[in-house]
């Protein structure tokens, strides 16, 4: 290899472009992880593709192998830009032909063939350049999320670009020195222009998105502090309700609204709350006086049958509402010309439980600025979880009404049951068991298996300190944190840390919980763990025979607010086991006051690894059991075990 003409050829123009090519590559791969789209995947391949084009054309300097090169460099720069409008026949022959014709065109060069007419290369090259402009030009909105803004902002631009580029190539040809320092350079720069444009989409969504949780996550520790705080001390359900409207009100920016509840079997939902300036979106009596007092006092004790009228059908059916503009919708009766009944915008959420509609949360404003549509998703979002609180608040009043002496354990208990899951979901390529022995009724540990997408999930496994209603609340405010921000693209350590700044201030210092956070890929196997001061992972490696102990240490959530947690990857091949444990469990005490330990944990799982996972978890408490024997328990014992059925 002519080494010495190797080098001669790296230029000025030749290590600028690859430097520029692989800045390229190195930044698309960096942000790949950020993005939810899949689209960064394509600009890291046209940056792979530019760096290798660029690394050959030194190794074989021949102006045809670069001129046919940049028949493929258009056709996957326009397939790349346009896929995400949708696939067709039309895009893949207008990038395919010119694509395979390059190929062909660039073994031809490599073989000594004739070199690439001028105006070959030009026919060829304008398919690629008419998908950039023309295709779903008309129809922009096919495209979602992050592409669809791409693609509206920077199509002609790229489009233009790719055509002044074909056509610097057809005039003055590969060889040109122009033509390889300006052309060549300002293209570049023009897809340096588009991924960087794609980047700053994507960063700008993600800043938009951590805002958008971190509003929402205290909109929903206000709603629970104002209902839970209620549960806790007064069993009064209508200050319950009293707390999820007016939380609802501030955190929408609404002018007022109400809160009503089915009664009577079902058959009417009748108000229940009212705040602020609300003017009614259902057709006043004509026979009631226009006089606001008296119109906000009829409010308060109007009944709507099931079925009947706007605010009846979405009870009935539990729907949802959005009006952007009430005057201009015809389902928003005129009750008056007085300005204080003028209604400007309407949102109405159902308040639903175990797939009963309960009651409807209704917000209203009567300025000039109208809801938003995410306005609109925040209030759905504290209705969903609002219904579990006014849930609740049914249970402890009936609880008070009984005048039951266990009524706290009871109500614990009963919140326990809706947090904790009575069947964990499937969690695909693996086998899940576990036990929980409560010590006093009501067992204050927490698991949880959360479907993300068809191959991730989320393994939960926590332990709040304490017990009784407090500890209960504690465990639904996680639960609601995690299903709330577990679909982001954030890793099991920032979804940890989000969970810890959220409880931080919102709850007792002495209940504080410990958190263990596995994410799980069933594709690959792949498990990322965080953890917030749970006790070590126990891993049966079936290879080796050996059981294997992994401890990342952390302060507990809810105890500080700026701390960070790290997270480790771990992969479960064919038949390991993994088991998660409370501190119950290890510190289980015999007759003669000994402790169980974790290196007879760690016994126990090894001659029960041969049974499925369900088998040993059971064959584990039988242990666990047999070795306390008739020794109080003092403190909550539960293992979860993960039981891998593939590499």
């Amino acid at each position: 290899m002519d080494w010495e003409g190797i080098a001669r050829s790296l230029n000025g123009p030749e290590v600028v472009k690859l430097v520029l090519a692989m800045i390229l590559l190195v930044a698309f791969v960096f942000w790949q992880r950020k993005e939810t789209e899949g689209t960064m995947i394509g600009y890291i391949v046209v940056a792979l593709f530019l760096v290798a084009r660029e690394v050959l054309c030194v190794l074989f300097p021949d102006p045809d192998l670069y001129r046919a090169s940049d028949l493929v460099l258009l056709a996957l720069l326009a397939f790349v830009f346009a896929q995400p409008l949708g696939t067709s026949l039309l895009l893949y022959v207008f990038t395919g032909i010119p694509a395979l014709a390059g190929i062909l065109l660039c073994l031809g060069s490599s073989l000594g063939f004739h070199p690439l007419p001028s105006v070959v290369y030009l026919v060829a090259g304008l398919g690629p350049i008419g998908i950039l402009f023309f295709y779903g030009a008309g129809h922009p909105e096919r495209a979602g999320g992050h592409a669809q803004q791409l693609i509206r902002t920077m199509r002609y631009t790229l489009a233009t670009a790719s055509l002044a580029y074909l056509l610097a190539g057809a005039i003055l040809g590969p060889a040109s020195l122009w033509f390889q320092t300006l052309a060549v350079w300002a293209f570049y720069s023009a897809i340096s222009v588009i991924g960087f444009a794609y980047i700053d989409i994507i960063r700008a969504e993600l800043v938009s998105a951590v805002e958008y949780y971190e509003e929402s996550v205290d909109s929903l520790y206000e709603l629970f502090m104002a209902t839970g705080s209620v549960i806790k001390s007064g069993f009064s359900l209508q200050e319950v309700l009293d707390g999820l409207l007016a939380i609802s009100i501030e955190r929408s920016g609404a002018d007022g609204g109400m809160v009503l509840l089915t009664e009577e079997f079902g058959e009417v939902v009748a108000v229940r709350a009212v705040q602020g300036r609300f003017p009614p979106p259902f057709r006043l009596p004509e026979s009631l006086p226009r006089d606001e007092e008296r119109v906000v006092s009829y409010m308060r004790h109007v009944r709507f049958r099931i079925g009947e009228g706007l605010i009846g059908q979405l009870a009935k059916e539990g729907s949802e509402l959005f009006i952007a503009d009430a005057d201009k919708d015809p389902r928003i009766p005129r009750n008056g010309e007085e300005e204080w009944l003028r209604l400007r915008s309407l949102i109405v959420a159902p308040l639903v439980t175990r797939d009963h509609v309960i009651g409807l949360l209704i917000v209203s404003r009567v300025g000039d600025e109208p809801f938003s549509e995410r306005d609109f998703d925040r209030v759905k979002l504290l209705a969903s979880f609002g219904a579990i609180a006014v849930s609740d608040a049914f249970t402890f009043v009936e609880a008070a009404e009984r005048g039951d002496i266990e009524r706290d354990a009871v109500i614990a208990e009963g919140i326990q049951r809706t947090v904790v899951p009575r069947a964990l979901p499937e969690l695909p390529g693996f086998q899940v068991g576990v036990f929980s022995n409560p010590a006093r009724g009501v067992c204050s540990d927490y698991y949880d298996i959360i479907r993300i997408k068809a191959r991730r999930s989320l393994v939960v496994f926590g332990d709040v300190a304490g017990k009784g209603v407090a500890a209960g609340l504690v465990m639904v405010m996680v639960r609601a944190i995690l299903n709330f921000i577990v679909h982001t693209t954030g890793d099991a350590s920032t979804l940890l840390g989000w969970v810890n700044r959220g409880l931080c201030g919102k709850v007792d210092r002495d209940h504080f919980s410990t958190l263990g956070l596995l994410m799980v890929d069933s594709a690959t196997g792949e498990i990322e763990y965080a953890n917030a001061a749970q006790q070590p992972l126990l891993i049966y490696r079936r290879e080796s025979g050996s059981i294997e102990t992994i401890d990342i240490k952390g302060i507990p959530i809810g105890v500080e607010g700026m701390t960070e947690y790290s997270s480790r990857s771990i992969r479960l091949g064919p038949d390991d086991i993994l088991l998660l444990h409370s501190d119950g469990v290890v510190e289980a005490m015999n007759g003669e006051g000994g402790q169980l330990g974790i290196k007879n944990l760690g016994s126990y799982l090894l001659r029960a690894r041969d049974l499925d996972a369900k088998g040993i978890a059971l064959a584990i408490k039988a242990e666990v059991d047999g070795f306390s024997g008739l020794s109080r328990r003092h403190d909550d014992q539960t293992v979860l075990v993960i039981k891998a059925t593939h590499g």
